[in-house]
């Protein structure tokens, strides 16, 4: 696949998953806290602050897909292995790490005050989130190392 064939189908993957994040943050996510607040009676007070507190965990996401179509941005200008694409990578696995905290918090909280059976699926997100962090920190690194020496071959004649 040539680079612009690339960078087109990556940022269309990006409006995919920022089309997948709001349909979850805006329609599943508070129809499931609500659902699971019509069951439990001792929980309905949680709801409205459970919605709030779920959209919040939105802003790493969509923060980590706004860096990432940058990198996007700059590839499409053959510019892949520079300082500014291991910044943005660095500044995803951050989101990852700090959306990991929070969920695992979350998860927590829930069980502590609701009693609720989250725990297994807030542990898989953790997993999840961890593993993308990991990546994207590997791939900030590796990215670094690549624009060092691309710009040591810069200089050579």
């Amino acid at each position: 696949m040539k680079r612009v064939g690339l960078v087109r189908t990556l940022k269309g993957v990006i409006v995919f998953l920022a089309v997948m994040v709001a349909v979850y943050y805006i329609a599943i996510f508070p129809d499931c806290i609500r659902e699971m607040g019509t069951q439990n009676a001792n929980v309905t007070w949680m709801v409205t602050p459970g919605i709030i507190a779920i959209s919040i965990s939105a802003v790493p996401i969509i923060v980590a897909l706004a860096l990432f179509w940058k990198i996007c941005t700059e590839i499409g200008r053959d510019n892949s292995f520079c300082h500014k694409n291991a910044r943005w990578l660095s500044g995803i696995g951050v989101c990852a790490m700090i959306d990991t905290g929070y969920c695992a918090i979350g998860t927590v909280t829930l069980e502590l005050i609701a009693g609720s059976p989250i725990w297994l699926l807030g542990t898989a997100v953790c997993v999840v989130g961890l593993a993308i962090a990991l990546a994207a920190f590997l791939l900030s690194l590796l990215v670094l190392k690549a624009a060092d020496m691309k710009a040591e071959n810069d200089l050579t004649i």
